[in-house]
């Protein structure tokens, strides 16, 4: 089985692929990992290249992955999502086994990973500068090229021991527990479980007052609970936007079925559209013992 995620080897997104390999069953060995960027993991599982995507989009302490929805909305035509992964977070900080900590004026990591521990870098290394790359793990490659030997990854665990690189510090996120949310792409939508949730994408393509009330109406008449709202820019149109709505239930349920067909009439009058970005189950956070 393929799966393609954020590389290269050692992110997180690479553990959170594996956790869902052993949940389905796929044993390490029959598990080829495609390391890639997000949006490159889900064009591959549109064009037959992977079975699979596993991409983050939403950290509990830095919130939703701005990149990671646009993705899912630039190729929603085939893509859903199927399942997701709840992952346990812990960053450390390495600099080069050969490095001095009193001289480091760099820190590396991805966006998300430096946002979740800012008030700790304020106080360990205020005048460090912060660079985001794109991976955890693309940061401890950073640094573990750098010729001056004066720059810090935020990453985890196993990318420092892949690079080599020495741990000066221990759970640096700002907040202890932390938990990253995955999702897991295919060409198909999860089959319902009866605890199941749907992602679905609205543009209203006029502006009427209330229409996102009359949305979330639509769905509360059929007691269905709205779990998040999260607005993206429209790439096609600027100072436009697409609503990204996520509810309790599959989308082969009779209520959300009936609520869907609400909506569908609901954004046809202001010509705009509405698509399911995929139904999949509720899942708890991963543990440890799982070996991811």
């Amino acid at each position: 089985m393929k799966i393609a995620i954020l590389g290269p080897a050692g992110t997180y997104s690479e553990r959170a692929a594996k956790a869902f390999a052993h949940r389905i069953g796929i044993k390490p060995g029959q598990l080829e990992l495609i390391y890639t960027t997000i949006n490159d993991s889900l064009r591959r599982v549109q064009n037959n290249q992977a079975d699979y995507a596993v991409i983050p989009v939403e950290n509990m302490i830095d919130g939703l992955i701005g990149t990671s929805l646009d993705a899912l909305l630039e190729y929603q035509d085939f893509v859903k999502v199927c399942d997701e992964v709840h992952l346990p977070i812990t960053h450390v900080l390495a600099i080069h086994p050969e490095g001095d900590w009193e001289k480091i004026n760099r820190i590396y990591s991805h966006p998300s990973a430096l946002n979740q521990c800012q008030r700790t870098l304020a106080e360990l290394l205020p005048d460090a500068e912060l660079i985001p790359v794109s991976s955890t793990a693309e940061a401890a490659g950073k640094v573990q090229q750098d010729p001056h030997r004066q720059s810090a990854a935020i990453c985890n665990h196993e990318a420092a021991k892949l690079e080599n690189l020495k741990i000066v510090d221990r759970e640096i996120q700002d907040y202890l527990v932390n938990e990253t949310r995955f999702m897991v792409c295919a060409l198909h939508d999860g089959l319902p479980t009866g605890n199941d949730r749907t992602l679905m994408a609205v543009r209203y393509g006029t502006n009427q007052p209330g229409q996102l009330y009359q949305t979330a109406k639509y769905l509360a008449e059929q007691e269905l609970d709205l779990t998040f709202v999260q607005s993206r820019p429209y790439k096609v149109k600027p100072q436009e936007y697409v609503l990204i709505y996520e509810f309790v239930g599959h989308r082969s349920d009779p209520k959300v079925e009936q609520a869907l067909k609400n909506i569908e009439m609901q954004v046809r009058t202001t010509d705009g559209w509405k698509k399911i970005l995929g139904s999949y189950p509720k899942r708890e956070r991963e543990e440890e013992k799982n070996g991811i």
